[in-house]
């Protein structure tokens, strides 16, 4: 079992950047502040309930719910930010793709932690490190009326399972489980801000090509 202290920390940073972001997709979709708090909480939770139902081991936050107090709390700030001081554009797309790709690294070797941990095999360590990652996020684009971002856009999945590789190979190599914890959610994290950042795409069938 990883160490409780860094890995409720490192848990921490995920449940933040998935609720900014999920709050954040909530404003730019128009939602009033009741559906701002429900997609900030799913997009936090999302991923990582599929993961326990998928393992069978329980849902987490059913016996311990402070991931859902963190995700409200941080919901309701984001609400308080949006409406008084709306200058500073908690909605921003910037904001949303940023928070969401911290989400996305953190959760991914998160999941893949904890499915190592229940004892699954490593390739299915990787699939459900996968799905914890991008999870929360199919389901709030879903609810908000838009394509999933793991469907379509920047590579977005693929980063996932890059990060997820990468801790399965250091946690084989025995490297101290912290530093690989970290180093895949820094790869991860760097990679999908690269993605973004020069529009790192997947070919799409049917797509014109180049002459």
């Amino acid at each position: 079992m990883p160490d409780v202290d860094a890995f409720a920390a490192l848990q921490l940073v995920g449940l933040v950047a998935f609720a900014i972001s999920g709050a954040a997709v909530a404003v730019r979709a128009g939602m009033d502040w009741l559906g701002i708090i429900v997609l900030s909480t799913i997009t936090s939770i999302g991923g990582g309930t599929i993961r326990d139902l998928l393992i069978g081991d329980g849902v987490a936050w059913v016996a311990e719910p402070w991931p859902v107090w963190v995700a409200l709390a941080v919901s309701l700030v984001v609400i308080a930010v949006a409406h008084w001081s709306p200058r500073h554009e908690p909605d921003s797309l910037r904001t949303v793709l940023v928070a969401d790709a911290a989400g996305l690294a953190v959760f991914t070797v998160l999941g893949t932690t904890l499915a190592l941990s229940a004892g699954v095999e490593r390739d299915v360590a990787v699939m459900l490190g996968v799905v914890t990652g991008v999870g929360g996020g199919v389901v709030r684009d879903l609810l908000a009326g838009q394509r999933p971002l793991v469907l379509v856009g920047q590579v977005y999945a693929l980063t996932a399972i890059a990060g997820s590789l990468l801790y399965v190979g250091l946690d084989a190599a025995s490297i101290e489980p912290d530093v690989a914890r970290w180093s895949a959610v820094a790869v991860t994290f760097v990679l999908r801000l690269l993605a973004i950042r020069y529009d790192w795409t997947l070919p799409r069938p049917g797509a014109p090509r180049a002459v």
